[in-house]
């Protein structure tokens, strides 16, 4: 009795350490669409910040990740499908000076791994390397650089200018696309303005090199700017590129000149970086606004005379026929067609301290400014604006709106500058220009004694002012409204001679005039067409060529031998700013794209945006030809331009967080089954400040209106905390966010990793950044324990006990869509112990590689049969722990364990029994006692 007590009570303290440790292994995250597993710590850098993270995921379910480490080294990690670390950070950069940025990731058929990154110390370099982690021991310790790198690092492209954004992509022959942004011009045509370069290269694994097939080739040979692009490549090899581009926007700049007798050579200069012609200095110039019409960009303008009389330079010269002689417009440019230049007028009426200032310098270029800025918000808020002037500048509402003041003198009533009017005026303007979204441009001449006091004052009026006298570029924290940055830049104006200054600033007036709203564009390439189809071709070729000072892109069908088959195509028209396009393609050939939008805010960079999605058909839309002028915007689209992330709107925004609306950097994938998968990073949760949000949008083939052609669709939020997610995102400065890392799994789910401040959980990082990694399961499968079943079974040597069970494919949504394949298996049993599965239908086995198909929401039961060792096996108590798996066969990742515990209790002694206990004999007889032994 007491042997068996003790037995008992063992049991109950095994069963309960299982227990413990069951319920540590299986916290998840749960929606109603999806399962998301709790956020893992990928490394641990120490002091180190660890950020900009990519991921992708092999053949077997691996999980590959690399990420930036001080923005010094690229480091790499490699996961198993159920998140064990395989192999630790490991430091995947050459040793030396770097700086690194933005880097993606792609894996090939036979599962090594090729990335991109852009090193920006020194000349600038698009950077490609490749990985066979296979080398490792996979023991769950760092590796090597060395050890597991297959194509050491290799300089894709570095030359003079800046570039960044790499992105990369694989085909179906294991060769390598790449596309980034890339303000290299050799023909010096487009200013330094970031352009799209494509390139593809053949990774020689065995040699640990790579073969070119198509140099550097600019895509995208007509000025404006160009970023953040995307590349995928699609079931028949074309591969599809995205970007953001200017094409399209429209910019106002009111232009507010100094009219004192130092400026006239200005006012020629002025006309002639507008409308064209010979500059004072010499030099001819095509003009700002003939340039960007050519380009499909509108430039709307108005040069305002300060005072109530004009110089006669603005009525000679390349001025001549811009002169209107009178005073600002009742209505906004660009509300008719050809309506798109306010010409010179005069500007009698500023703003100072909050009331009209009539100076008679012609040198109040910061009251100018604040008029300005308040024309189009004023104190009270209104938009367009009614400041107390008698005539107000009637901005067009939907372009980029940048105020320009130009002088040589103090901004208010000119010199001696630095006083504290002066003072009191920029700061006036300053701050009303930022809070109407109007961004300054200041042009400063050289005052008297030189262009140090001048300068300075403009450069408080653009970006914040620091109190002191000063040339360098200000530090704008951004906590107060007087220390934040409005946006702008000072440059100098140079007076009467000096080619090269003057080409320096027509440089800063076209980057000013062409950094307008965007445009998402894309194009499709065909560089097996042109391969096999061009008796010319040898690897190494350009898609783009320069003669004759003019580029000429190799554009026409790939049957023919080309190289672009579907020239730059516009795929959003709206003159909000559009930025940051992911796209995907399907098993169908439709095209997907995600990006982020401020249509729903306004027509301000600085504003709220969100995040837009759109199902395009490009087979069939048009010939694919070259298609030089680019598919039709409408002919292409399947599913209109349909917000994903919640749209909050500017009624929505907490006023003490204007920002909360911000849904921004989105990414984009398609699964096998045609479903589509975005994160993104969204503001809207105030208490978690940052949150990295996912949406799985169900496959279609309804077209129109998203809310219509859609399934009702519900962003999850893959994390809960307080932190700062991905690095510092603004919408002013689109450049330095970056999108969630994210990755297809096996079957319909998603791979998503990023940046974070805090441990992946709710322990801050000391500020740090970390790499965190969840993975999204858009599959489920549950096995439990049939109906009145218990996990504790007890039973004595060579006994048998069945345990009753079901497994359930739980998956949520179309019982079609979401259909699975699942094995069964059994691990944990103990020496001389068996196990067997049986089907409860037909009690037919059930072996390890038996497929069991379910619909969406089907079950089976079926039970398990374990026996004990026998008597003479038996030499005490055991308690057998069994775990029963079920996995998908589409991907691993996609499982669930139950545990039976099984007690074998070995009852130990001797038992003697009789059948009577007392016998009455007389003396010299004999009684018989009958004893039974067990």
């Amino acid at each position: 009795m007491k042997q068996k007590m003790k037995s008992v009570s063992l049991a109950s303290l095994m069963v309960l350490s299982v227990l413990s440790s069951l319920m540590i292994a299986s916290v998840t995250v749960s929606a109603s669409t999806v399962v998301i597993t709790e956020a893992v710590q990928i490394v641990d850098g120490g002091t180190a910040s660890d950020s900009q993270t990519a991921v992708v995921a092999d053949s077997s379910g691996n999980v590959h990740v690399v990420w930036t480490r001080n923005n010094l080294h690229l480091y790499y990690s490699m996961l198993s499908p159920r998140g064990e670390t395989l192999i630790d950070a490991t430091k995947i950069t050459n040793s030396g000076l770097h700086k690194i940025w933005h880097p993606d990731i792609a894996v090939d058929e036979f599962d090594r791994i090729h990335v991109v990154w852009a090193d920006k110390a020194g000349q600038h370099a698009i950077m490609y390397s490749a990985l066979s982690p296979w080398n490792a021991p996979m023991d769950g310790m760092a590796s090597d650089d060395g050890t597991i790198t297959a194509i050491d690092d290799t300089i894709i492209e570095r030359r003079s200018q800046n570039r960044d954004w790499p992105a990369i992509d694989i085909d179906s022959q294991n060769n390598v696309h790449i596309v980034w942004q890339d303000n290299y011009d050799e023909l010096g045509k487009f200013f330094n303005q970031p352009q799209i370069y494509y390139s593809m290269i053949q990774p020689d694994i065995s040699n640990g090199a790579t073969v070119t097939l198509f140099d550097d080739s600019l895509l995208t040979p007509i000025i404006g700017h160009k970023g953040h692009p995307d590349v995928v490549v699609d079931a028949n090899d074309y591969v599809q590129i995205a970007w953001d581009d200017t094409r399209g926007g429209k910019v106002e700049l009111a232009f507010i000149v100094d009219t004192s007798g130092s400026m006239y050579s200005e006012w020629a200069d002025i006309c002639t970086v507008i409308y064209g012609g010979n500059f004072a200095s010499g030099g001819n110039f095509q003009g700002i606004k003939p340039m960007l019409e050519n380009a499909n960009m509108t430039v709307y303008e108005t040069i305002y005379g300060l005072g109530n009389t004009l110089p006669g330079a603005a009525s000679s010269g390349n001025c001549q026929g811009y002169n209107k002689n009178t005073g600002p417009r009742t209505t906004p440019l660009g509300q008719t067609p050809g309506d798109d230049s306010g010409g010179i007028r005069k500007l009698p009426g500023t703003i100072y301290n909050g009331n009209t200032y009539s100076g008679y310098s012609g040198e109040d270029w910061g009251p100018g400014s604040n008029w300005a800025c308040l024309s189009w918000k004023d104190a009270a808020g209104n938009v367009p604006g009614n400041p107390p002037t008698q005539s107000d500048h009637r901005w067009n509402p939907n372009a980029t709106k940048i105020v320009i003041p130009v002088s040589d003198e103090g901004p208010k009533d000119g010199d001696p500058s630095q006083q504290a009017d002066d003072k009191t005026a920029i700061i006036e303007a300053h701050d009303n220009c930022l809070l109407a979204g109007v961004i300054p441009v200041g042009l400063y001449g050289q005052g008297y004694g030189g262009a140090g006091n001048i300068q300075s004052h403009f450069m408080d009026l653009v970006q914040c002012p620091n109190g002191i006298v000063s040339t360098q570029t200000r530090n704008c924290p951004g906590n107060t409204l007087a220390n934040s940055d409005a946006g702008g830049q000072a440059y100098e104006f140079p007076s009467g001679s000096g080619t090269n200054q003057m080409a320096l600033l027509v440089e800063a007036m076209v980057y000013i005039s062409t950094n307008n709203s965007r445009e998402i564009y894309m194009s499709v390439l065909d560089p097996y067409g042109k391969m096999n189809n061009d008796p010319s071709f040898t690897p190494g070729v350009r898609g783009t060529t320069a003669s004759g000072g003019s580029y000429t892109e190799d554009t026409g069908a790939g049957a023919d031998g080309h190289l672009v088959v579907v020239n730059d195509t516009r795929v959003t028209i709206d003159d909000a700013y559009s930025f940051h396009p992911s796209i995907g393609v399907d098993m169908q050939g439709n095209t997907h794209i995600a990006w982020m939008d401020g249509r729903d805010y306004g027509f301000e960079k600085d504003t709220n945006y969100e995040v837009y999605y759109t199902k395009l058909r490009l087979q069939g839309a048009g010939a694919w030809d070259g298609a030089d002028q680019g598919l039709s915007t409408y002919a292409i689209k399947k599913i209109n331009d349909t917000p994903i992330s919640n749209v909050e709107g500017n009624g929505g925004l907490p006023p003490a967080s204007p920002y909360a609306g911000n849904s921004v950097f989105p990414s984009l994938l398609t699964d096998d089954q045609n479903n589509v998968h975005i994160a993104w990073v969204d503001s809207g949760n105030i208490s978690a400040n940052e949150e990295i949000l996912y949406v799985r949008l169900n496959q279609t083939d309804l077209t129109g209106d998203g809310e219509i052609a859609l399934d009702p669709w519900e962003a999850v939020p893959v994390t809960s905390w307080n932190s700062n997610k991905l690095g510092p995102n603004s919408g002013r400065q689109p450049s330095i966010g970056m999108p969630p890392a994210f990755a297809n799994d096996l079957g319909s789910g998603a791979h998503i990793a990023w940046s974070d401040t805090n441990t992946c959980d709710e322990n801050g990082n000391n500020n740090r950044f970390t790499i965190c990694y969840s993975h999204v399961l858009t599959g489920q499968v549950d096995v439990e324990f049939d109906e009145g079943e218990t996990f504790y079974h007890v039973i004595e040597p060579g006994q048998q006990t069945i345990y009753n069970l079901t497994m359930n494919n739980s998956t949520p949504g179309p019982k079609d869509l979401v259909a699975d394949t699942y094995g069964l298996n059994i691990s944990g049993v103990p020496m001389n112990w068996t196990a067997n599965l049986y089907f409860a239908s037909n009690h037919s086995s059930i072996f390890p590689d038996t497929p069991i198909f379910l619909e969406g929401g089907e079950d089976i039961r079926f039970y398990m049969r374990v026996q004990a060792p026998s008597i003479y096996q038996a030499n005490g108590d055991e308690l057998a722990e069994i775990r029963i798996t079920a996995q998908s066969y589409k991907d691993p990742a996609i499982q669930n364990d139950l545990v039976t515990l099984t007690l074998m209790d070995v009852v130990h002694g001797i038992n003697l029994d009789t059948s009577h206990s007392m016998a009455d004999i007389e003396q010299g007889d004999t009684a018989i006692f009958s004893i039974t032994i067990t």
